[in-house]
């Protein structure tokens, strides 16, 4: 999760949104998990599974880049580091195809 929260920090300033979903733990947990790490990042609380089924996930966790009409763009499974050289350039794509903020 550092790397996600190095990644929101590094495109604060561009039109580019890191969000996480959440399936399983009650939203009491993740705040105060958040609170002790640290962790500004935004979440969406996904009990019912209908932010999964709209994007096909089958398995835990997965990544998606996502642009600002809500197109699926890129997508991975398990662990990716966010702060890598190749992960930084599909950001950069991402941002500058679509030139505007996913709507969150």
């Amino acid at each position: 999760m550092p790397s996600l929260e190095n990644l929101k920090q590094s495109y604060q300033d561009k039109p580019f949104k890191v969000l996480l979903v959440n399936v399983q733990e009650p939203q009491k947990t993740v705040k105060n998990f958040f609170e002790k790490e640290n962790i500004s990042l935004q979440v969406v609380f996904d009990r019912f599974g209908k932010v999964s089924a709209q994007y096909g996930v089958r398995s835990h966790p997965v990544k998606f880049l996502i642009d600002g009409q809500g197109k699926l763009m890129a997508t991975g499974l398990g662990y990716r580091d966010w702060d890598s050289e190749e992960m930084n350039k599909l950001v950069n794509i991402l941002i500058q195809k679509t030139g505007e903020s996913p709507k969150a």
